[in-house]
């Protein structure tokens, strides 16, 4: 097993824990990235042709942007409600970035597609063309937290980018569903099918 603390893990130095500030999930992705790469050059055991990442939450923001950011470096990602665009999350992620800018001093939306200038780089549907692997999106109906139309807006950004991926939906769920015994199957069997190539044991 590996741990790995990329740039804007806390309790660190501040240096260290600024590093992401802004940037989230992407200066720690590339720091996995690095340290997967080291890995599977210094150890031939380690297939560097089949690396899978699952997350929930932010975690499937992370996931996500993983497969789509390094699609070089991961094969299949298990995203489970995912905040994949920060800009449409609740009001309260201004107080630790800043208020949307969505020029000419308004901080908000003018239309339904405008992105503000300042959140563009961390709209995941901005490179849904990127999808080259395996991409399962899971959301549920009554997430409070990360709502199902940030799933929806990146499946549409796939739909317009032409490309295939899973979609998984939870319906009377809330934003808390990682445990449920039939959530961990479908992600083991999505890694069984995808990583290993073979097929997953049927369930009884």
């Amino acid at each position: 097993m590996v741990v790995v603390d990329g740039r804007g893990t806390p309790l660190r130095s501040k240096a260290f824990s600024d590093a992401g500030y802004l940037a989230f999930a992407d200066t720690c992705l590339d720091d996995h990235v690095a340290v997967l790469r080291q890995l599977c050059g210094r150890d031939p055991a380690l297939d560097g042709e089949r690396i899978g990442i699952y997350g929930h939450s932010f975690g499937g923001y992370t996931s996500a942007r993983a497969i789509l950011r390094h699609p070089d470096v991961y094969k299949v990602a298990f995203s489970t409600a995912g905040i994949h665009n920060l800009h449409a999350i609740y009001n309260g992620i201004a107080s630790i970035t800043e208020p949307p800018d969505y020029g000419g001093g308004l901080n908000y939306r003018p239309d339904h597609a405008a992105i503000p200038h300042n959140y563009r780089e961390l709209d995941t549907a901005l490179l849904a063309g990127n999808l080259r692997g395996k991409l399962m999106l899971v959301y549920s109906d009554l997430d409070e937290n990360a709502f199902p139309a940030m799933t929806l807006q990146l499946c549409d950004a796939l739909n317009r980018a032409n490309r295939s991926y899973d979609l998984l939906y939870l319906p009377n769920r809330t934003h808390y569903f990682t445990a449920e015994p039939y959530l961990v199957r479908r992600m083991w069997d999505y890694f069984v099918e995808h990583l290993m190539s073979e097929t997953p044991p049927l369930t009884t």
